[in-house]
């Protein structure tokens, strides 16, 4: 029998959760994020193709935080070499979680509108 406690601490790499994500995410592909992209008036860099591989990993493995502050400050952090947080948003001026998400092909992050990350429509 399963130890719960062993699962907390330890997930496993195959835990349900994460196999339905990949299931979730194997619709994706490069030409729908350029079009994605395109959409909303950005061409695509290798500085933006990183945050969307960062995202999307990051998506894959744990899904997201319910606390997305938690995940801006662990992109500040990887991307702080390049400015952190301005950084992110030069690439995804609508929100690095927001609109980042909309043209990686992911879910919307919970408690993540446009509005909360400094952009109004």
């Amino acid at each position: 029998m399963a130890d719960i406690n062993t699962y907390i601490t330890r997930p496993s790499s195959d835990a349900p959760e994460r196999m339905d994500r990949h299931i979730e995410l194997a619709h994706w592909n490069r030409d729908s994020t350029m079009e994605s992209a395109a959409h909303e008036g950005i061409e695509l860099t290798d500085g933006h193709w990183e945050v969307i591989t960062c995202l999307r990993r990051y998506y894959l493995d744990y899904g997201w935080p319910t606390h997305p502050h938690r995940l801006v400050r662990e992109l500040d952090k990887a991307f702080s070499g390049a400015g952190g947080t301005r950084y992110l948003y030069r690439l995804f001026p609508r929100g690095p979680l927001a609109q980042g998400s909309r043209i990686s092909g992911l879910p919307a992050p919970v408690n993540v509108t446009n509005e909360s990350f400094g952009y109004m429509q």
